[in-house]
């Protein structure tokens, strides 16, 4: 229960639980209470059936929510955005997301309540990254993985982020002032705009922003001791060019999305190809980063390359 803001007319009641260094009088006024829900389920009322296939987590990304709704509850997605709109205090912005399109594989967004915005600023770990999340892909699921990976990073280490979007891995890794520097490569020129401005807002040096095609800009840079590759859907075919200019004894991180069913599998391509192209690996680990579908995954493959 909470209380509620009240007027005599001439007056405004404002409810406060500390009174230490408040300018203004207080006075013990009566107030009607209210209950305030604290899970939007409770401000709808779906047909029978419905209320079971509501979802019960959403990417938040800064201020805005992002949700994904199966067909039987689409028709309600705007009571659903306001009642998220009104039992989250930090939401500004309520988005429907459509699936992604495209070459850059944006979500296809749809506001559905709040401002009518896609960006916004997303914090991780003290750090702060501008993003206009119908223009970029970005993930929040990924903030743990971004300081594991920072984390793994030697002094005076090379490293290229292969697709690095809007900048989390590689202003991540270059705040902790290890590495010597970080290419960050990305196709999508919206990405490479945002992560200037981004580095130019955490003030962090050593990153160098490069667009275009990994496949081609990789090899013309300088061979590098680390790379990231975050491209789920893809990445692995770029894993013959990440081969080919990995240091020795350097690592690589792949990132897949797969089914659990799927792991030994694509374990055994990837030391396939490694062999084709000459080089050993080692399989230092391998983990679920988060999932993805019912039935799929976003994993980590965690190479060392002899």
């Amino acid at each position: 229960m909470d209380a509620r803001i009240t007027s005599d007319g001439k007056h405004v009641f404002i409810p406060v639980l500390k009174i230490k260094g408040l300018c203004y009088p207080l006075l013990e006024v009566e107030t009607e209470p209210v209950e305030v829900p604290k899970n939007y389920k409770e401000l709808l009322t779906l047909p029978r059936g419905l209320m079971e296939l509501l979802p019960t987590s959403f990417d938040v990304i800064g201020d805005i929510f992002v949700l994904k709704l199966i067909d039987e509850i689409l028709p309600y997605a705007i009571d659903i955005a306001n009642a998220l709109l009104e039992t989250n205090g930090n939401a500004r912005v309520i988005a429907l997301d459509r699936g992604v399109k495209g070459e850059f594989r944006t979500r296809d967004l749809k506001i559905l309540a709040g401002e009518k915005r896609t960006t916004t600023i997303q914090k991780e770990y003290g750090l702060r990254y501008s993003v206009d999340i119908a223009k970029v892909y970005f993930s929040p699921r990924l903030a743990t993985e971004h300081r594991r990976i920072a984390d793994l990073v030697q002094d005076g280490e090379t490293v290229m982020d292969m697709f690095c979007g809007v900048g989390p891995f590689a202003i991540m890794l270059a705040s902790t002032g290890k590495p010597t520097s970080v290419y960050a490569i990305d196709k999508n020129p919206e990405a490479i705009d945002y992560l200037i401005n981004n580095i130019k807002l955490n003030k962090i040096n050593g990153i160098s922003p490069m667009l275009g095609d990994a496949r081609i800009l990789a090899p013309q840079l300088p061979r590098p001791d680390r790379i990231i590759m975050n491209l789920p859907h893809t990445a692995i075919d770029y894993l013959d060019v990440a081969l080919g200019i990995v240091n020795r004894r350097g690592a690589i991180h792949l990132y897949v999305i797969m089914e659990e069913e799927s792991r030994e599998l694509i374990r055994k391509s990837i030391a396939k190809l490694a062999v084709a192209e000459g080089r050993a690996i080692s399989f230092k680990k391998i983990h679920e980063v988060h999932t993805y579908s019912p039935t799929q995954a976003l994993y980590c493959f965690d190479l060392i390359i002899g």
